[in-house]
């Protein structure tokens, strides 16, 4: 505003007619409070200057301020170009308004956070004209909700007092996934076939034997209801000559052959063939110990 003496002093008109001028900032954060203000502000009948921010964050606390107003004019455009965030705080305003006929200033607003709380306000607002055009793109907006009018909320607003109201666009933008897509191939390989292993004689049987009774399903766990039952012998009944009586689970000890020694280890014999064998303390010169087995006695 131009104080009287200037006035006097320059022979200017009591009410400036031209336009207020332009305002770029760069800068890496801005940061407003305690009503930190800036502002492209005309108070005659022009139109209010544009103002122009590219940072990577914006922080408004405690009546901070970002406006571009008029008295009888054109409200001022503001563009916000952020990188991260623009947070605004306690009483705090980002405002493009025409206070006589003009029409509210637009507002455009690119940030991937926005958050307003403690009745902050995001106006593009006017009296007698129209409300200016608020378009935000943001991948995230807090505390602030669109509303027709201002209230003791954080608002966004493009209404006109006695003219039409403005329009408010805001664009979800979603977050970009850091993976692509992934081609699955068109022939399914056969995999029944195990392409390795090692050869078992078919006389030769493995025997695993748990502690207990088996869970319900090999693929759960024991349920604390499971019964435990005692271990009993193993029981080799020989297809041609042994018998086993079902009064007592015996089996002939006439056949020598009945008995069952425990596998310890895997053996390979003369011909490369993997026997399954019960090893002893003492060493076995004429065994070869299998690759495939992770014993060492």
């Amino acid at each position: 505003m131009i104080s009287p003496f200037a006035t006097q002093l320059f022979g200017l008109p009591d009410v400036p007619g031209v336009d207020g001028g332009d305002i770029t900032i760069n800068t890496p954060r801005l940061n407003l409070n305690d009503l930190g203000l800036i502002t492209v502000r005309n108070d005659g009948t022009g139109d209010a200057g544009n103002l122009t921010i590219n940072a990577e964050s914006i922080s408004l606390n405690n009546q901070g301020g970002i406006t571009a107003t008029t008295v009888s004019g054109e409200g001022g455009n503001i563009n916000l170009n952020l990188k991260s965030d623009l947070i605004l705080r306690n009483n705090s305003v980002i405002d493009t308004e025409a206070l006589g006929a003009g029409n509210g200033g637009n507002l455009t607003i690119n940030s991937p956070v926005i958050a307003g709380f403690e009745n902050s306000d995001i106006i593009a607002n006017a009296v007698e004209g129209k409300g200016g055009n608020v378009n935000i793109t943001t991948q995230g907006i807090f505390g602030l909700q669109f509303r027709e009018k201002l209230t003791l909320e954080s608002d966004i607003t493009a209404s006109s007092q006695f003219g039409v109201n403005g329009e408010v666009e805001i664009n979800n933008v979603g977050i970009k996934p850091s993976f692509t897509s992934l081609e699955l191939p068109s022939k399914i390989t056969d995999n029944t076939q195990v392409e390795s292993g090692c050869k078992s004689s078919s006389v030769n049987r493995f025997v695993v034997l748990g502690r207990g009774a088996f869970p319900e399903n090999p693929h759960e766990l024991f349920s604390a209801n499971t019964i435990l039952v005692n271990l009993i012998d193993l029981v080799y009944q020989d297809k041609k000559h042994s018998h086993i009586s079902p009064q007592n689970n015996s089996y002939n000890h006439s056949n020598p052959k009945t008995t069952i020694v425990e596998a310890t280890g895997f053996m390979s014999n003369e011909k490369g063939e993997i026997e399954l064998v019960a090893l002893s303390p003492t060493s076995l010169p004429t065994k070869k110990l299998s690759k495939c087995s992770g014993l060492n006695t």
